[in-house]
């Protein structure tokens, strides 16, 4: 489930409705998660990498595993609120933050323990290359356990999937490397139809969710 910032409440006795991303439920506290304030800041390390649809993934399945809705904002106010599956009032304090192609700037914003990076790129070795460049620009980040609370996604829209090496990326120390296979569903514009996304985006993006610390 997820929206844009709340303009106002809803009203005491509204339930949450249920998710529409059929993940599983969130281990541990959900009572805990729920009511603690975190970002998760999603940033590409050059446009056109799938950043946009990365966020709204990652929003509309967070809210599912916590069975709320999560608070989901755009850099510029623009595409993001295109791509959401369900635009609902937010209840919790749980962000997802769609930074667009800077990478630094995000670095910056998730720089606090509560937070997370979730840095996107192309599934070839350019964009694995890209990718390793901007994580070895954190390594002078402020905060030291930053790369640790860091996570890759790199997008494939080849129509079979490609091999891609992701060792150089994992070796830089982060929380988790996955690659979002090509899916129909995503390829088209507008609302993420989450009904209709494959058995591997599912898949993906649950395991996404969990090396974050849902």
């Amino acid at each position: 489930m997820s929206t844009l910032p709340p303009d106002s409440a809803l009203p005491p006795d509204s339930a949450p409705p249920p998710t529409s991303a059929p993940l599983p439920p969130m281990p541990g506290s959900r009572r805990a998660a729920v009511q603690r304030a975190r970002t998760v800041l999603v940033a590409g390390v050059a446009g056109g990498t799938g950043t946009t649809t990365v966020a709204a993934l990652l929003a509309d399945a967070v809210g599912g595993r916590l069975g709320v809705v999560v608070q989901a904002t755009d850099h510029s106010g623009g595409e993001l609120a295109a791509r959401l599956p369900v635009l609902q009032t937010a209840t919790s304090r749980v962000t997802v933050h769609d930074t667009g192609a800077h990478v630094g700037p995000a670095a910056v914003l998730a720089a606090t323990p509560e937070n997370s990076l979730v840095v996107v790129g192309r599934a070839t070795g350019d964009g694995v290359e890209d990718v390793r460049a901007a994580l070895a620009s954190l390594a002078d980040s402020p905060d030291p356990t930053l790369l640790a609370r860091s996570v890759v996604v790199l997008v494939d829209r080849a129509a079979k999937p490609t091999p891609v090496e992701t060792r150089p990326v994992r070796d830089a120390g982060v929380a988790g490397v996955f690659v979002l296979r090509a899916d129909r569903a995503l390829g088209r514009p507008g609302r993420i139809d989450v009904a209709g996304l494959g058995r591997p985006t599912i898949t993906t993006v649950s395991d996404l969710l969990t090396a974050l610390g849902w």
